[in-house]
């Protein structure tokens, strides 16, 4: 993970495994960093996120697109098969709580 993670006092590490069971690619969008990317049929992505105790990622999802959400502090990578294909290493600013 970046080094801007390695800065919280206390972090907490979370990973979701997605995978694409639709006949089309489906849009993984990675919020608030607005970071996009195909998930073609039949791979497993491992989105994972970290950041300060306390929060969660949020999920949205529709039959061609799903929106993960970031919270305040967090970071967040996807791989598939061990390869990093997206980077979101920006920390999210400071938001309201949800």
């Amino acid at each position: 993970m970046p080094e801007t993670s390695s800065t919280f006092r206390k972090s907490c590490r979370q990973s979701l495994w997605i995978s694409n069971s639709e006949e089309i690619p489906v849009v993984l969008c990675i919020e608030p960093w607005a970071n996009e990317i195909q998930l073609l049929t039949g791979n497993d992505y491992q989105v994972i996120f970290e950041g300060p105790e306390g929060e969660f990622p949020a999920v949205e999802w529709g039959k061609s697109r799903i929106t993960l959400y970031g919270w305040s502090g967090s970071v967040a990578q996807v791989f598939l098969g061990g390869t990093e294909l997206l980077s979101c290493a920006t920390a999210v600013p400071k938001m309201p709580k949800r």
